[in-house]
């Protein structure tokens, strides 16, 4: 399991190089290295990022919530290994989410992000075939933010009012706070 790095490492600034090939064994390495430090994350995290663990590489492994959603009696987890991904087209509608980092204390900050509604990725999978995905909502969300680690991008670029970042515990207790007023 490798140590996730936190931001103010200059990788997680650094776009990523382009993966040559594929199938070579240092992309496998990096792949298991991915999937192994992420498994004690599982709870909380939508993906994890080559450059978050050391690899200035655009692989990228991430959750298809979406897939998950479409079997709702299926309780799997399905996780994408994604390399080289570009995006190709993006909504000019916008929706907000709120994203955390596990790069960015822990995981424990988190702040509203509003990004393209729907997004168009081109990528090759695990197997180094090309596939071409179109995602909407939360999980357009998790493809973007998983690509701006790729190219040195944090998602506290994106948030307009730092003062509306928040621990865990203290959106817990704001959600709450919004659910009483209600």
């Amino acid at each position: 399991m490798r140590k996730i790095i936190q931001m103010g490492n200059p990788i997680l600034e650094t776009p990523a190089e382009n993966v040559k090939n594929p199938m070579s064994s240092e992309v496998t390495k990096i792949i298991e290295d991915l999937f192994e430090t992420i498994e004690s994350r599982l709870d909380h995290a939508a993906g994890l990022a080559a450059p978050q663990i050391g690899y200035g590489k655009r692989i990228t492994v991430l959750r298809r919530f979406d897939i998950e959603e479409a079997n709702p009696k299926s309780k799997e987890m399905i996780w994408e290994v994604v390399i080289n991904p570009e995006i190709t087209y993006r909504s000019e509608e916008l929706s907000t989410e709120w994203e955390g980092c596990l790069s960015i204390k822990d995981g424990d900050l988190f702040g509203k992000v509003a990004r393209p509604v729907e997004v168009e990725v081109k990528f090759l999978d695990i197997n180094g075939e090309e596939k071409v995905v179109r995602v909407r909502d939360y999980q357009s969300h998790v493809f973007q933010h998983e690509i701006d680690h790729l190219d040195g991008k944090l998602f506290l670029r994106y948030v307009e009012n730092p003062q509306e970042l928040y621990t865990a515990a203290e959106l817990k207790k704001k959600n709450r706070e919004e659910v009483n007023d209600l």
